[in-house]
C-alpha cells in the first residue's frame, strides 16, 4: 500500500514538529519564570523577545495541528484503500466471470484461490502500526497542552 509508505514521512515530520514545539514551550516557560522573578517591565527587551517566542510557538502549534489533521486524513485514505481491497475479495474478476460462463464451479474455485492467496495480514498490521503511531503523537500533543 503506497499510501501507508508515504505515511512514514508525514509521521516523522509531525513528530519533529511536536518535539520542536515542546522545546520552545520549555524555553518560553524558563524565560517567563526569569522575567517573573526579575520583576521586569513590559517594555523590557527580554519581554519583547519572549512575546515573539510565544507567537512563534502559537504559529508552530497551528502547523502541527494541520500536520496531525493531514495524518488522520491519510490514515482514513489508507483505510479506504484497504477496505476496497477487502471488498474486492467478495466479487468476481472479469476473468472469473468469463470462466463462469463455461463452469460455475471453476469460477468459484478461482475466486477461492485468489482470496486465499491475497496477503491482507501484512497490510492490516502496517495500517494498525500507523494508527498506533498517530495515537502516540496525539498523546504527546495532549501532554504538551496539559502542561
Amino acid at each position: 500500500m503506497a499510501t501507508l509508505q508515504n505515511f512514514d514521512a508525514e509521521i516523522a515530520k509531525t513528530k519533529q514538529v511536536v518535539e520542536d514545539m515542546r522545546t520552545k514551550i520549555e524555553q518560553s516557560g524558563t524565560v517567563l519564570d526569569t522575567l517573573a522573578q526579575a520583576d521586569r517591565k513590559i517594555g523590557d527587551a527580554n519581554f519583547d523577545l519572549e512575546n515573539a517566542r510565544i507567537e512563534d510557538v502559537l504559529k508552530q502549534q497551528k502547523v502541527m495541528e494541520g500536520n496531525i489533521a493531514d495524518l488522520i486524513i491519510g490514515l482514513e485514505d489508507a483505510t479506504n484503500v484497504f477496505g476496497a481491497e477487502f471488498e474486492s475479495m467478495k466479487s468476481y474478476t472479469g476473468w472469473e466471470n468469463l470462466v463462469g460462463v463455461f463452469s460455475e464451479q471453476r469460477k468459484q474455485r478461482m475466486r477461492t484461490d485468489r482470496v486465499r492467496n491475497m496477503s491482507l495480514a501484512g497490510n492490516l498490521q502496517e495500517l494498525l502500526a500507523k494508527s498506533d503511531t498517530i495515537v502516540g503523537i496525539l498523546k504527546a500533543q495532549k501532554q504538551i497542552l496539559d502542561q
